[in-house]
């Protein structure tokens, strides 16, 4: 059976396009190079350019235009005003990004950047969960895929990190509860580096849980150790899972069934949310998904979905710049969302996560 999807996207966020070196920075620029070499040491650094270019998103839009999916509405999203920014940022901190609309600098020595159209276009992204989720709990659908740029995990509630600027996740989780009136809101972070800055937004927080599997440390940005638990009142609502370089469908696999599954059942959510980075695609060549296995992930939060939230399932755009890998596993997540079953599914004979899943099923194992 078919199921509209809402598709969120503005040519907009094309116009945030940071690109070269910062030769203010000298450093920085060493830094970059020696992360970049560290992780794609095939690249040529004389020709890089920014990885978070514009063809990320315009290659899972062509895609989705050349096979159109039944059910798939696309819509326009609204741009986050300065209150909802400051549900999860510092007023000081917001003031200090709409300062930069129309110039051209790098904010950290991680490649962070901002081209001159780059603050319209943070807006655009993370006002696109918002807009999703204002059309979901007006019955219009309940599952909502955004495709946005720049992304959003790595952003803190005080500073840019890691291309992102406002954190476009967490702006969502904020606004479903403080203004929609959610009383609990999980989230899966799936893209590879771990989500640093959602983690720091809701570290206190017990109303809202926070899955997050990534390539475990001194892998950027060396956060997300499984002891980081939480603080306060949030002891116990984050739980991290550090997977070694290499992991693949299976090894996630076996999360969302040994941990994502029964935290939720445990948890009870109002919404699901996910922090949908695809660089975990053998593409982006740091592990080994594919399509398949973000299809079936999907698959599964999709009846997480239905059996705990009335269906509410929003997936935001994180990481991924391998425009191939960003079409196909786009596309084959945005067809499940709209009612398709996945694929066959690709496994690895022998997947280097499935052990660390199977510790951290074990970690957590008393706690659900």
């Amino acid at each position: 059976m078919t199921t509209t999807v809402l598709v969120y996207y503005d040519m907009g966020m094309l116009g945030h396009n940071p690109h070269g070196w910062d030769p203010s920075h000298p450093d920085w620029t060493d830094a970059v190079k020696a992360m970049i070499g560290l992780q794609y040491p095939n690249s040529n650094l004389e020709t890089y350019s920014h990885p978070e270019r514009p063809d990320r998103v315009t290659a899972i839009v062509d895609r989705l235009l050349l096979e159109p999916i039944e059910g798939v509405r696309w819509l326009l999203p609204t741009a986050a005003s300065t209150t909802q920014l400051k549900q999860v940022h510092d007023a000081d901190y917001v003031a200090y990004i709409e300062s930069l609309e129309g110039q051209s600098c790098w904010l950290a020595e991680d490649t962070t950047a901002v081209s001159p159209e780059s603050v319209a276009a943070a807006r655009l992204a993370a006002g696109s969960g918002i807009s999703a989720l204002e059309a979901i709990t007006a019955g219009e659908a309940q599952r909502a895929f955004c495709i946005v740029r720049p992304p959003g995990h790595h952003a803190h509630h005080h500073r840019a990190s890691g291309f992102c600027l406002y954190n476009n996740l967490a702006v969502t989780a904020a606004h479903a509860r403080h203004v929609l009136g959610y009383q609990r809101v999980m989230i899966w972070d799936w893209d590879m580096h771990h989500g640093n800055g959602t983690q720091s937004i809701f570290y206190h927080d017990p109303a809202v849980l926070v899955v997050d599997s990534h390539c475990a440390a001194p892998f950027y940005p060396g956060t997300g150790l499984q002891a980081e638990t939480g603080d306060r009142a949030g002891i116990g609502y984050q739980l991290n899972v550090p997977l070694p370089l290499g992991s693949g469908n299976g090894a996630l696999l076996d999360l969302f069934e040994g941990l994502v599954k029964p935290a939720a059942r445990a948890f009870l959510p109002d919404l699901l949310l996910i922090s949908s980075g695809f660089d975990c695609h053998y593409l982006d060549m740091t592990c080994s998904m594919d399509e398949t296995g973000f299809a079936a992930l999907t698959q599964g939060m999709c009846a997480l979905a239905d059996e705990l939230c009335e269906g509410r399932l929003v997936m935001l755009l994180e990481g991924g710049y391998n425009a191939e890998a960003l079409a196909a596993s786009a596309h084959a997540v945005i067809k499940v969302l709209a009612g398709n079953s996945p694929g066959p599914l690709n496994i690895l004979p022998e997947d280097p996560g499935c052990v660390a899943v199977a510790e951290a099923v074990r970690h957590w194992s008393g706690r659900f």
